[in-house]
């Protein structure tokens, strides 16, 4: 029997890291060290959505669920990874960009999206270029009750956006979202597999930090 194999599609969280234009980068200070108080201890400070991490629909709806309040199932099970064939250039894309066909996406399960950004890690093209997906997809998605939109890209609005309107598609619906997935590209096509990215338990807060992992034989 095979052994099964890890991926883990979890950024480095670091002081230096590439974040999203004009919000903060986390900071840590050590509150202790060995050689004084006789142990470690590190205070970090950071937004929630730094880095891998999950948008619960509280991020733009007033009436959204907060993170701790979502099933744990939503974030954990059977999927493969689909890839935007036509590679980063900052686009929309379609069913028809997408492959496999989204025909073989089974109903409730999560969508993972690989979009091809992760080429331009720690780069300031990686905020520019990622891929996005048009209304008309989202719809489609919605329509095969996706429990999860997970993606690769910082954002699943363009970064001129100023009404997230494919944020809000997809919380209306129930769908939360995870992005900043790394690694994809080492999960071979046509994979079935499992993943998880179980989010932080941050009680009335809107996304958390997540650490997200493929597994598959």
């Amino acid at each position: 029997m095979e052994s099964k194999k890890i991926i883990d599609l979890t950024y480095h969280v670091t002081s230096e890291m590439l974040v999203f234009p004009n919000t903060e980068r986390p900071t840590f200070s050590w509150k202790g060290r060995v050689n004084s108080e006789g142990f470690n201890l590190t205070r970090m400070s950071m937004l929630v959505h730094t880095g891998t991490h999950v948008d619960s629909p509280l991020h733009f709806l007033a009436d959204g669920k907060p993170i701790d309040e979502l099933p744990l199932d939503l974030f954990y099970g059977k999927t493969r990874i689909y890839r935007v064939k036509d590679g980063a250039r900052g686009q929309a894309f379609t069913a028809e960009n997408i492959e496999p066909s989204i025909d073989t996406i089974e109903k409730g399960s999560i969508f993972v999206i690989d979009t091809g950004v992760g080429k331009y890690r720690e780069t300031a093209d990686y905020n520019r270029l990622y891929p996005y997906p048009s209304t008309d997809l989202v719809r489609k998605l919605i329509e095969m009750e996706i429990r999860c939109y997970m993606t690769d890209a910082t954002a699943v609005d363009p970064v001129v956006s100023e009404n997230s309107e494919i944020h809000k598609q997809l919380f209306l619906a129930g769908i939360p979202i995870v992005e900043n997935l790394a690694n994809l590209d080492k999960v071979p096509n046509g994979k079935d597999l499992i993943i998880s990215a179980l989010p932080l338990k941050l009680a009335g807060r809107e996304g958390a930090p997540c650490r997200a992992v493929a597994i598959f034989e």
